[in-house]
């Protein structure tokens, strides 16, 4: 395991990811909910200055525990692709929970995570 990170601050739903690396995949096992109030500190553990190498990896996102994302979240989870794409790396959504799905869904960001 990589590491595991969990953020709560006064008036914030924590988000808790959970990274685990397996040769050039990441898994990132994400709980909770991500806002406009923790989507930076979602972000950190894959963009931030200590985020993971993403050069040549597959980042897989486990969303089954993922409950909520609003528009702040999608905006990091495009970055995220972003950077990945860059070093050359992927990043892939398995298993988001319907609500997740309906918000890509509705953003026509289906297929940019690998769901359509």
């Amino acid at each position: 395991m990589l590491r595991s990170m969990s953020e709560r601050h006064q008036n914030e739903v924590a988000v808790k990811v959970t990274l685990t690396q397996i040769d050039d995949e990441i898994r990132a096992s994400v709980a909770g909910e991500i806002d406009a109030d923790n989507c930076k500190s979602f972000a950190d553990p894959f963009v931030g200055t200590e985020g993971v190498a993403l050069t040549g990896n597959k980042i897989v996102l486990d969303a089954a525990e993922l409950s909520f994302i609003d528009s702040s979240g999608v905006s990091e989870l495009l970055r995220i692709r972003d950077a990945a794409a860059q070093h050359g790396g992927s990043l892939v959504i398995d298993a988001p929970t319907p609500a997740v799905r309906r918000v890509l869904e509705i953003t026509g960001l289906l297929a940019t995570f690998g769901l359509a």
